[in-house]
């Protein structure tokens, strides 16, 4: 039974970000103080239990260009004190990193181009 609500759970999460409106960031993702790009829409949200341990994942549209979202979100998570084991360049087309909090919590987090006018932004937020 509790793996059936799961599975429903998950299946609402999903469904809600096929269109319409976007939706409010979810509480373990806002409780962490993160950036929350207002030049994007949050579309789409994965959670697969109640802490980070399980992981957050976040899909946002945005019209901002590749190169400026990813400066934007390297900026606030440097002033979060979150680090990069590696920094990468922007491209017109993709980005991709990693950022390291304390106590094990990283995010990963790509920009893609993918329309003429379009990027797709994902952060996946977890604890190890």
């Amino acid at each position: 039974m509790k793996k059936t609500m799961a599975l429903v759970g998950l299946g609402v999460l999903l469904l809600a970000g096929c269109g319409g409106k976007g939706f409010a960031y979810p509480k373990l993702y806002v409780a962490e103080g993160l950036p929350q790009y207002q030049e994007a829409e949050l579309v789409q949200i994965i959670q697969d239990g109640p802490t980070l341990k399980d992981g957050v994942l976040l899909r946002l549209e945005s019209q901002q260009d590749v190169k400026s979202i990813a400066k934007y979100y390297d900026e606030e998570m440097t002033k979060m004190g979150w680090t990069q084991p590696a920094k990468n360049e922007a491209t017109e087309n993709s980005y991709a990193t990693q950022y390291n909090g304390k106590d094990g919590k990283y995010l990963q987090f790509t920009a893609s181009k993918i329309t003429g006018t379009s990027q797709t932004i994902t952060i996946n937020l977890k604890q190890q």
